[in-house]
């Protein structure tokens, strides 16, 4: 007796949710919509390990934010030096403007919303990621 799988149903975040949409992880409406051809291929580059680094801390425990929810708390992931530096190898140690620029452009077209800056706290900043872009 075989199974019938469940169709997989992109987040919002994801796809526009148009029925033409094909993917591995990113969607062709994300990848021909107007605000991601703003972005440099860095930039691109970046929101694809955002994604991971999503991916990668959905089930592990997250720091307890007052303003957030729970389920507002699960869509959330960090990205800090030791991640985009050490781990991806996207900027040099010494190219921390570099990243702020690229993750300042994600939020600025709508693809990442910052939830918590970690600069003053000296703590990771929260991040999480937006349906934004597509409206």
């Amino acid at each position: 007796m075989s199974r019938k799988q469940k169709r997989y149903i992109p987040k919002s975040f994801e796809s526009t949710g148009t029925t033409s949409d094909t993917s591995a992880n990113i969607y062709m409406s994300m990848i021909m919509s107007e605000n991601w051809q703003k972005l440099s291929k860095n930039q691109q580059l970046l929101y694809v390990y955002c994604k991971a680094q999503y991916y990668a801390e959905k089930r592990k425990p997250k720091p307890k934010l007052a303003q957030l929810s729970e389920q507002e708390l699960a869509e959330c992931f960090t990205m800090n030096k030791s991640k985009w530096c050490s781990l991806y190898h996207l900027y040099n140690n010494g190219n921390q403007n570099g990243f702020i620029k690229d993750m300042k452009a994600l939020i600025d077209n709508g693809f990442v919303e910052i939830v918590e800056n970690g600069k003053t706290t000296r703590t990771k900043s929260i991040y999480k990621l937006s349906n934004k872009w597509h409206k």
